[in-house]
């Protein structure tokens, strides 16, 4: 599981140790954005007891971005309209509903809230894995990356997966529907940078999306030179992700998986 122009900012090389643990591209179906709370043996306070075959449980680790494994107590997770609180070592359990798409959102006091993608999960139990969020602290950093951040807006942090037969998603391009008034920046590393045009393999992130329409459905179109997007719904490790996203305004990021596989077909007509 991978890790989350100007002057830098002084930091900036926390900045980029900050980023690479900030959001997960899960190929195995775990973790994605998080808080701080020492770590302990509490148990969640209201285990989820799964009642009939529409419903499934989720269990996770929320924990701070920049840390190994510490956990954040008393964080929000929310998923069809039931919120759990995080235990003191950051753990956490939620019914959910089986084989029908869900989000889930997390948050906490000083922290970005985080925005999933949409997924579906059909089996009875699903451990998602630990999610880590950003502190705002930080977050603010980052914006001030991203020229013309306007917070009345949607911020969209995109990774793009290669999936075999694709080894690398090396010079893709992406673009945002619908495109609004929405600006973009792609990741060098561990950081957004201005002089980078298309995707940079093996960056912390693919690319940011900023100042993104608020409370409507976005897609992304990815164009690799050498793969073929994956039509959603994908199928990752335990969860199969729709393709549904969409941003909110403020101290909130919005993240979202694209993947590329196949080689894009060779032109016909050729002699």
């Amino acid at each position: 599981m991978r890790r989350f122009a100007f002057v830098l900012p002084v930091g900036s090389f926390a900045l980029a140790a900050v980023f690479a643990a900030a959001c997960g591209d899960d190929d195995a179906g775990a973790g994605t954005i998080g808080a701080g709370a020492d770590g302990g043996d509490a148990q969640v306070d209201a285990p989820a007891v799964v009642t009939n075959d529409d419903e499934s449980k989720q269990s996770g680790k929320i924990i701070r971005a920049q840390t190994e494994d510490e956990g954040v107590e008393g964080a929000t997770v929310t998923i069809a309209g039931k919120t759990v609180t995080t235990n003191a070592a950051g753990d956490y359990e939620i019914v959910v509903p089986r084989s029908t798409p869900y989000r889930m959102t997390v948050a906490g006091e000083g922290f970005y809230k985080l925005l999933e993608q949409e997924w579906i999960v059909k089996k009875e139990a699903l451990e998602r894995g630990s999610t880590n969020l950003l502190p705002t602290a930080t977050a603010n950093l980052l914006a001030g990356l991203l020229p013309g951040r306007d917070p009345a807006k949607g911020l969209v942090v995109v990774k793009v997966n290669p999936l075999p037969p694709c080894t690398t998603e090396e010079g893709a391009t992406l673009a945002i529907d619908p495109p609004g008034d929405s600006k973009l920046t792609y990741f060098a590393g561990s950081l957004p940078s201005s002089q980078q045009t298309s995707v940079q393999a093996g960056s912390t992130f693919s690319a940011a999306f900023y100042n993104v329409d608020v409370g409507v459905p976005l897609s992304i179109v990815v164009q690799s030179p050498q793969c073929a997007q994956v039509a959603f719904p994908v199928e990752v490790g335990d969860v199969t992700y729709t393709g549904a996203l969409s941003a909110e305004a403020g101290e909130a990021l919005a993240y979202f998986r694209v993947y590329i596989q196949d080689a894009p077909i060779a032109d016909a007509g050729a002699d």
